[in-house]
């Protein structure tokens, strides 16, 4: 019987990971995070945008509403003191002014009760030296002395608002006009133009319009007083102006304080 020899045996160690096989690992690890971070930010920033773009939006239709309702709740009786009459001043650096007697009681805080539930309002840009400009509205009592400063009420509507331009359509024959000074007959519309941003000259500027109807029209003159242009609907419409220059209002804005007929 021959023997068996036995012989020890040795377990040999564990693989392991070499040195450059880590550092590729780690490598590639941080450009897995590298793009998952860029991708969030990018999303990120996606979405600020739209929300900004959104609350921009937001405070614009805001702006033009308010408008809007002042205007369609404009009041306007014969008056042979003129105290209804509609004013509207041009200016040709985009700082226009209208004024008119209104049933509205948007903007009007319960302390600014005015007499017979009506007011006239002065929309117009102002001027502010540390903020700029910024579109206003001065209240003060329709049935009162106009032009009382003891008796006006300066509110802000936006301090986004770089530029503002009103039209007025005649009711005799449907033509738009820059200025309204007639005291026996109101227009049958009002187009209001605003100007937002593009003061700091690195967000371009948006200019929105909007026309709306007046219903004290129809009850000054009556259906059959008004011909058939000044009978159109252009409530709501929203049109591109090209006559207006936004660059030079901006860099008149930037030079100082405006000229404007509506800054008191």
């Amino acid at each position: 019987m021959s023997k068996r020899t036995l012989r020890p045996t040795f377990r040999g160690g564990q693989a392991a990971f070499t040195l450059l096989e880590i550092m590729l690992a780690v490598g590639m690890l941080a450009l897995v995070v590298t793009a998952v971070y860029g991708t969030w930010n990018v999303a990120l920033k996606a979405w600020k945008r739209g929300a900004d773009v959104a609350a921009t939006f937001q405070r614009q239709r805001i702006v033009l509403d308010t408008l809007c309702e002042l205007a369609k709740s404009l009041t306007f009786f014969s008056s042979p003191d003129g105290l209804y009459t509609v004013t509207g001043d041009h200016s040709e650096n985009g700082a226009d002014s209208v004024s008119f007697v209104t049933a509205s009681d948007v903007l009007l805080p319960q302390s600014e009760s005015l007499a017979s539930g009506m007011r006239r309002v002065t929309i117009s840009l102002q001027h502010d030296p540390q903020t700029g400009t910024f579109l206003g509205l001065v209240n003060e009592p329709a049935l009162g002395a106009q032009n009382d400063a003891a008796n006006e009420t300066l509110h802000v509507l936006s301090m986004d608002v770089t530029g503002f331009y009103v039209r007025y359509r005649n009711p005799t024959d449907g033509v738009w006009k820059d200025e309204w000074q007639e005291r026996g007959i109101v227009p049958s519309a009002i187009e209001f133009t605003l100007v937002f941003g593009g003061r700091d000259g690195l967000t371009p500027p948006v200019v929105v319009t909007r026309a709306v109807e007046l219903p004290a029209a129809m009850g000054a003159m009556g259906p059959t007083g008004l011909p058939p242009g000044a009978q159109q609907n252009s409530t709501n419409e929203v049109r591109l102006r090209d006559d207006i220059d936004v660059g030079s209002l901006l860099k008149q804005q930037n030079q100082g304080p405006s000229g404007g007929g509506g800054e008191n």
